[in-house]
């Protein structure tokens, strides 16, 4: 009964991408920041405790529908923040470009 804690452990990373994507939705890029680590924990933790042995048919259900679960969430979470990013790096660009201006028109 060892792969019940790792199971518990798929279901824990995959209930904090649903709170993931809840902080994405609401552009609460801080929650979002402080879940991630947290999340990194967990999936650390879970690399540690795989041993590779076969699980009992329900013990892997309920692992696919947690990596189901964790790869949905990401990729809108992804989907949400691609903008977001995209933003960000033209601004920092623009901002870039201003310093150099000034830099260069200063002397």
């Amino acid at each position: 009964m060892e792969y019940q804690n790792t199971i518990q452990l798929y279901e824990t990373v995959a209930k904090i991408m649903q709170q993931m994507l809840l902080a994405a939705k609401m552009e609460d890029w801080d929650k979002l920041t402080e879940l991630e680590a947290f999340c990194a924990q967990h999936v650390a933790t879970l690399k540690t405790m795989e041993n590779g042995q076969p699980l009992p048919n329900d013990a892997l259900k309920r692992k696919v529908a947690s990596i189901k679960s964790i790869l949905a969430d990401d990729r809108e979470i992804r989907n949400l923040i691609s903008p977001w990013m995209a933003k960000l790096n033209a601004l920092m660009n623009a901002n870039q470009t201003e310093r150099r201006l000034t830099q260069a028109y200063s002397q």
